[in-house]
């Protein structure tokens, strides 16, 4: 019996080099920076273009095109409803592009065999660049 703990012991230890040696050398990490994502994806720059085309819209729905003038007496509650519109138009896009990142990066991650992928501004050294192939993905 007093010969268990050492044996337990060594058993935990041949256990842990085994894991050690039998295992991956590390985790690959991946990186992807969100904002050149955002300024290069020709899928991004769909989506401004569509936002600028919807704030065009609004402006002349709402007769906001002109400048200001004192007969105007509802101008500032015709500004407030096409602001809220472009807002919720502007939100509803932010997050389709959001779901279409996450697939894109999730795929190219899968792909190359990474298993933790993070933003590159939280990241002072190391990791894959992900960035040029979500980029590419995003068309």
């Amino acid at each position: 019996m007093k010969y268990l703990p050492w044996a337990l012991a060594g058993l935990l230890a041949l256990a842990l080099v085994w894991a050690l040696l039998a295992g991956p050398t590390g985790q690959a990490v991946g990186v992807v920076n969100l904002m050149r994502v955002v300024d290069e994806s020709p899928r991004a720059q769909e989506l401004n273009e569509l936002l600028a085309q919807r704030y065009q819209e609004l402006l002349t729905r709402f007769d906001l095109e002109d400048e200001p003038t004192e007969g105007d007496v509802d101008r500032a509650a015709r500004e407030r409803q096409a602001y809220a519109e472009y807002l919720a138009y502007r939100q509803e896009l932010e997050l389709q592009l959001e779901r279409e990142v996450n697939a894109a990066v999730k795929e190219v991650a899968e792909r190359k065999g990474i298993s933790v992928v993070l933003d590159s501004d939280v990241i002072r050294y190391g990791g894959t660049d992900l960035t040029d192939e979500v980029i590419s993905k995003l068309k």
